[in-house]
């Protein structure tokens, strides 16, 4: 009579890694670099610079339902106001740049927010990269909250007539927007050394971004830039 045999199977088991085993412990979690745009002509402002167009323009930017925790309404236009130094004494329509000790200064964030509009548009070059604005979102940070701009006050300001859309149908209005002339954007941004979102990757988002412009009047042709320098640290 044959004996029947078996053979248990254990490997898998025993020989499943643990937790946080074949890591890369020693690559390091980010790549710093220190990025300088070179803006030919006009870099345009765009914050309000009047107390009630300062609400306004927080207010549009409100989710439905504000989360605990958050800042109230009010105290967030203080501190715009403060920052672009507001007043009623403007006239409606303007935009200017937050202000401190150092003079004019630009918000990291809102290059972190260029990188993402100009991802969406070159996402058809880096077809291996699924979800490449989301990725480029979540994988690229800027470091330098205020990117000074070298200047206590504008160099100008321009004035152009626009068409709105009011509730009473369209309208003319005037637009006095300020602006500063070839400024350099000095910044330092982090990117996750994963692979994926590269230096190469960044520098084809800035290739473009250069074309589309940053700031305000985009469509004037306005913010144009060179990407001069972008030194890993």
């Amino acid at each position: 009579m044959a004996t029947k045999t078996t053979t248990s199977n254990t490997s898998s088991k025993t020989n499943k890694p643990k937790a946080g085993e074949g890591m890369d412990t020693n690559r390091e979690m980010w790549l710093r670099f220190r990025v300088t745009l070179q803006v030919d002509g006009p870099f345009g402002a765009s914050i309000p610079k009047t107390p009630d167009e300062i609400r306004a323009m927080l207010e549009n930017r409100m989710p439905g339902k504000m989360p605990d925790g958050a800042t109230p309404i009010g105290e967030l236009v203080e501190q715009v106001i403060e920052e672009v130094g507001a007043s009623d004494e403007f006239l409606p329509g303007g935009a200017t740049f937050k202000r401190d000790a150092q003079g004019l200064y630009y918000e990291g964030r809102n290059v972190r927010g260029h990188l993402k509009d100009c991802a969406l548009q070159v996402a058809p070059f880096f077809p291996a990269i699924g979800a490449f604005r989301a990725k480029v979102a979540n994988k690229t940070y800027v470091e330098t909250d205020r990117i000074v701009l070298g200047k206590a006050e504008p160099d100008g300001t321009i004035q152009r007539f626009i068409q709105v859309m009011t509730r009473q149908g369209p309208r003319s209005s005037i637009k006095y927007v300020d602006y500063i002339e070839d400024p350099k954007l000095v910044f330092v941004m982090r990117l996750l050394n994963d692979g994926v979102v590269t230096e190469k990757v960044l520098r084809r988002i800035f290739e473009y971004g250069g074309t589309h412009g940053i700031g305000a009047e985009r469509s004037q042709g306005w913010g144009r830039y060179t990407l001069e320098g972008m030194e890993a640290l």
